[in-house]
Formats: C-alpha cells, sequence, structure tokens
C-alpha cells in the first residue's frame, strides 16, 4: 500500500513526533511504500514573509498548502493519506487538498485541540472543560494557548470559523483516539460517531525483560500536567525509597530544588531512548503521577513493555491501560494520600511488583506490540478505502 504521513512538527519534540516517526518506521519495515510530508515549525515560521504573525494567521487557512500538496502527491502517488496534527501551519487547508485529488483521509486526533485551545482540558492546576460549554472565545481571558491571549485569539478565532462551517466532520473518511477515554471526551466536536475509531498508539518493543529490579521511576516532561510536584510531596512519606526521575521541561528548576530536600531522589535530566529503557528495565514500579485526562499513555505503556508494574491515576486515559491488581495500581487522581498509599503498597512488596510486571508485558505482547500496531493501522487504511469508494 501507498502511504502519505502528513505532520506539522511540534516546537518542542514531544510524544506526537516520537508516535508518527515510528509508526512510519514500522509500516516502511511491514513492506509499505510510505512517504513523510512534515513541516517543522521552527523552519517554516522563520521562512514566512512576516514571521510569527503572518504564520498565525495561516492556523486558519493555509493558502500555499494545497500547492505544496499537489506536487507532493505528483512526485509520491499515494493509496490512502494519514494526517496527524496539523496546527498551526498544516491547518485545515490539507484535508480538502487532499480529498480534490480523491485521496482517501484517516485523521488521527492525538490531543483535545478541537476543543481546547492548549490541547490538555487543563488550566490552573487541574482538569479544565470550560470551553466545551461556553465556547472557544472563553479560553482568549485566561489566555490558554502558551499563557498568551493574543495567541489564544488565534486559536479561539480557527476553532470558531471552522465550527460554523462543519470543517472537522468532512475532513476525513476516518478519525481515530489513542484511547476511548479521549474519544468520550471529543464527542463535543461534532465528529460523526460511526466514523471515529480507538486506535491505541505503537508502542516499541524493548525486548523481554530481565535482571534485577529497584526503586521506582518516572519518566516524562517536567511540567505542570505530568504531576511530578505531586510526586514528589507524596515521595516524602516514602522513607527514602529509590525514585529515579528522567526527563526535562519547564518544571526543571522548581522540581530540582523540591527533590533536593527528599531523601532517595535523584533527577536525570533529559536521556537517551535507550536510557529510558534501560530505567524502566531496571525498576520495580514506574509511576505516571498525571494530572491531566491524557489521551493514550505512553509512559505506562512502555513501563508495560518493560514488564514493570505501574502506578497511575483513575479518571484519565492512562486507566484503560492498567488492570488494577493485575498489571498495577490506580490513586485517585490529583489525591497525594491515595498516590503514597499505592507507591508505598508496591515498594514494601517485591514479589507482587515482579507478578505484576510479568501480567504487563503480558498484556503488552496481546494489545500493542508493533506487529499488532502495524495489523491496526493496515485494517483502518483499508477501511477508509472502503469509505471512500462507497462515497464515490
Amino acid at each position: 500500500m501507498r502511504i502519505g504521513v502528513f505532520h506539522n512538527r511540534y516546537l518542542q519534540r514531544g510524544g506526537e513526533d516520537s508516535v508518527v516517526d515510528f509508526s512510519v518506521e514500522l509500516l516502511a519495515k511491514a513492506g509499505h511504500e510510505v512517504h513523510l510530508f512534515a513541516i517543522d515549525n521552527r523552519e517554516e515560521i522563520a521562512a514566512v514573509r512576516g514571521g510569527a504573525l503572518r504564520a498565525a494567521l495561516y492556523a486558519r487557512w493555509n493558502p500555499t498548502i494545497a500547492a505544496r500538496v499537489a506536487e507532493f502527491v505528483a512526485q509520491h502517488p499515494i493509496d490512502v493519506a494519514h494526517v496527524h496534527n496539523t496546527f498551526p501551519l498544516l491547518s485545515p487547508s490539507l484535508h480538502p487538498a487532499l480529498r480534490e485529488r480523491g485521496i482517501p483521509v484517516v485523521q488521527t486526533l492525538h490531543n483535545y485541540r478541537l476543543l481546547c485551545a492548549n490541547g490538555l482540558f487543563f488550566r490552573a492546576g487541574r482538569p479544565c472543560e470550560a470551553c466545551v460549554e461556553r465556547g472557544p472565545w472563553n479560553a482568549v481571558r485566561h489566555g490558554c494557548y502558551r499563557g498568551s491571549r493574543a495567541q489564544t485569539l488565534v486559536w479561539s478565532e480557527m476553532t470558531a470559523h471552522h465550527r460554523r462551517r462543519g470543517t472537522w466532520p468532512a475532513s476525513a473518511d476516518l478519525f481515530t483516539a489513542p484511547s476511548e477515554f479521549a474519544r468520550a471526551r471529543l464527542w463535543p466536536a461534532d465528529l460523526p460517531a460511526t466514523r471515529v475509531r480507538v486506535v491505541p498508539n505503537p508502542v516499541a518493543d524493548p525486548g523481554k525483560p530481565g535482571g534485577a529490579r529497584e526503586g521506582a521511576v518516572f519518566v516524562g516532561r517536567l511540567s505542570p500536567e505530568k504531576g511530578v510536584g505531586l510526586l514528589l510531596e507524596a515521595w516524602r512519606a516514602l522513607d527514602g525509597f529509590p525514585l529515579t526521575i528522567a526527563g526535562t521541561g519547564p518544571e526543571e528548576p522548581r522540581l530540582r530544588a523540591l527533590a533536593d530536600e527528599i531523601p532517595g531522589v535523584r533527577m536525570l535530566g533529559e536521556v537517551s531512548r535507550e536510557r529510558v529503557a534501560e530505567l524502566l528495565g531496571g525498576a520495580a514500579f514506574a509511576v505516571a503521577p498525571s494530572l491531566w485526562y491524557e489521551t493514550f499513555g505512553m509512559a505506562v505503556a512502555e513501563a508495560m513493555a518493560a514488564g514493570t508494574a505501574v502506578v497511575a491515576p483513575s479518571d484519565t486515559a492512562m486507566a484503560e491501560l492498567v488492570e488494577t491488581g493485575r498489571n498495577g495500581l490506580l490513586f485517585q487522581r490529583g489525591d497525594g494520600s491515595s498516590l503514597t498509599d499505592a507507591c508505598r503498597t508496591l515498594a514494601a512488596d517485591p514479589d507482587t511488583c515482579r507478578s505484576m510486571g510479568e501480567e504487563g508485558r503480558l498484556l503488552y505482547e496481546d494489545t500493542l506490540a508493533p506487529d499488532t500496531a502495524v495489523t491496526r493501522l493496515e485494517k483502518i487504511y483499508e477501511e477508509a478505502l472502503s469509505l471512500h469508494s462507497e462515497g464515490a
């Protein structure tokens, strides 16, 4: 199959960028002809005449995209298009540019940006869905996109415009969300219910786990919604049990100062993907203390792949991956005491950690391993081709 993958990369590389690149790699290894059309915000904004202001205006409709897509497809004929992030520079103009050429389109919804300016449903330290009820202009007063009212205004105007025009329901033959939790939260975006599928993110296989395990580990971005501050406060009651924190982000200076006061905690900063696999494979359990809803929970899935027990929050997409008591424990999201109790339980019982890790690995092999991920994508593409031909 000839597959075109379309993605607007982020200023700071994140999980969505990694998922896109890994998906391309897996599909190519499976024998498909894959062509990646990727825009990098840093390069494109610098190249746009008028700079960031004009680039922001392109978020609603980028007039250069149709010609660029036409040239791309002429050079790389494709059977199906898989669209990932389009904000801000690919813009919704990408979809008609593809559909006008008779190309079936699959759109993955990696975040909540159709309904939320920052894509997280998160504000002031807790989940927020105010814009679902009050509309996109509500976000401007809070500066929800990067703390800027001006930049939030761009998202609000774009969202209101395309909502009036019914752009989103008509933009793809099929939509995918990485979890049932995310799909349910996206219903108010007026997506066609019969054309939204749950397709979990692909997760790399680090190989069969083995070796000694010690302590707990957190791997992820050090930003407010990830809940690392809550984790550190909870760790004060763990009597020096080892906790390793790997990652970087805007909260790193504050969290380092806090960690210096807590016995057993070490912060590594940013580490390689290889080092992440080593840390997960050598820990008794992993902790994912997220305060926001998440859309999938890559940290949990990677821990499962490493055969590592997990502590994760309830009322989030992560809870779909954790069968509490089988491959990990759930705590009440945002509750430090609940988090402490769950971590203390596993810290005191290495045998339970080991058995939970083994169960997690089995669940990973059954539901999240690369071969399974490729098969899911192939079925989605085949369904999109079928639906497109029926509607042609």
